[in-house]
């Protein structure tokens, strides 16, 4: 599996938005939408809010494939959905979504059902 550099997670980290695209069936990327990110470690998290209604969530779990661009990294990657049940993981994607976000009333919708289940991990290709 490959893993993000120092340089690239530090600059993802810096940033607030997270621009993700959803690798469709035929091989394009024509939508792409500002998300949240967060970190976990040298990992990178994201969720949807809208869950299989959001116009990226729905194609990232068909494909699993996708474009993310943040802080001046553009990269191929793949989206891995994590396991509701695995709450080692999920309860640290809600720490960091509530403290990267805490500003935002959206931060404890991003770290609560349903929303919680919505969880991908961003692992880049290549």
């Amino acid at each position: 599996m490959t893993a993000w550099t120092p340089d690239e997670l530090d600059r993802i980290y810096a940033e607030t938005y997270f621009t993700v695209g959803a690798t469709l069936p035929d091989g394009t990327t024509p939508k792409t939408v500002d998300i949240w990110s967060v970190p976990v470690g040298n990992r990178i998290f994201i969720r949807s809010y809208n869950g299989t209604q959001g116009k990226w969530y729905g194609p990232a779990l068909k494909t699993g494939r996708g474009r993310i661009t943040a802080g001046g990294v553009d990269k191929a990657v793949r989206f891995v959905p994590v396991d509701p049940g695995d709450e080692e993981t999920n309860q640290a994607v809600d720490a960091s979504y509530l403290e990267k976000y805490g500003d935002s009333e959206y931060a404890v919708t991003m770290s609560t059902e349903p929303v919680r289940r919505n969880t991908l991990e961003v692992v880049p290709e290549g």
